[in-house]
C-alpha cells in the first residue's frame, strides 16, 4: 500500500515496485517485452517525496517461460480492472503449468537516476517534475533493454 510505502522510504529503507501490476500480468504474451508504464506515475511521485533514487530493473526471457493465449481478453481485462483479478490463460512444458527450462532469464538493473531531496519528506512533488522525471525512467529502461536485449523491441503501454 501506499501507506507502507511511504512509511518504509520515510525509514530510509529501499523498495521494489512493479508498476505494471495486475494489468501488465493479463497482458503479458509469448515472445514480447510489454510493460505498463505510459499512464503510471505514482512509483515515480512516491519516489520524489522522498528523494528516493529510480532504478530501472527489467526480467528478460521471463515472458518465454510459458506459451500465453489472448483468448478471453476482454473478459480478463474486466475482471483485472472491476475485482482486481488476474486471470492468465497459458501453458508450460508438455501442457502443464510447468515452465519451459530452456528459456535464458536475466535480471537487468540500470543505473540509478538520482532524485532531488524536497524541502519536505512526504510532501506531493510538482505535477512538472513527476512528469520530467517519468520521462527520465522510461528513456532509461528503454536503454537498458536495447542495450541487452536484441531479439525483440520493449513495448510500452
Amino acid at each position: 500500500s501506499r501507506k507502507c510505502a511511504s512509511k518504509a522510504l520515510a525509514q530510509g529503507q529501499s523498495l521494489y515496485i512493479i508498476p505494471g501490476g495486475e494489468e501488465e500480468n493479463v497482458l503479458t504474451h509469448y515472445g514480447k517485452d510489454i510493460v505498463v508504464l505510459k499512464k503510471r506515475k505514482g512509483f515515480i511521485r512516491l519516489a520524489l517525496s522522498y528523494g528516493a533514487d529510480l532504478v530501472p530493473v527489467f526480467g528478460a526471457g521471463t515472458t518465454d517461460t510459458f506459451v500465453t493465449y489472448p483468448e478471453l481478453f476482454g473478459i480478463r481485462k474486466w475482471l483485472q480492472k472491476r475485482f482486481r483479478i488476474s486471470m492468465e490463460l497459458y501453458r508450460g512444458r508438455w501442457f502443464t503449468p510447468l515452465p519451459f527450462t530452456n528459456t535464458p532469464q536475466r535480471v537487468l538493473i540500470g543505473k540509478p537516476i538520482p532524485t532531488p531531496t524536497p524541502e519536505v519528506k512526504g510532501a506531493k512533488p510538482d505535477d512538472a517534475l513527476v512528469d520530467e522525471y517519468h520521462a527520465k525512467y522510461i528513456a532509461a529502461l528503454k536503454e537498458l533493454h536495447d542495450k541487452h536485449v536484441k531479439d525483440r523491441p520493449l513495448i510500452i503501454l
